[in-house]
């Protein structure tokens, strides 16, 4: 399985929901493909969808904490 992220996704982020992606996604999607497409909504709800088809797997809501540099 690949997953691709939004570039709007912070790297240190990205491990802890490819595992929740891969722990929870089991089979390739309807439309046969298994490479999954990771975006955000309003910085707190991830969507996982087929990169190809546009199908959504699932949404979850995630915290991002803003540092202040």
């Amino acid at each position: 399985m690949k997953i691709t992220f939004d570039p709007d996704i912070p790297i240190d982020i990205q491990p802890q929901i490819e595992q929740l992606v891969r722990d929870s996604v089991q089979e390739k999607c309807s439309c046969g493909s298994d490479e999954i497409y990771v975006s955000i909504i309003d910085n707190k709800i991830i969507d996982i969808k087929c990169y190809d088809c546009g199908t959504s797997f699932f949404e979850a809501e995630i915290n991002i904490e803003e540092t202040e540099e």
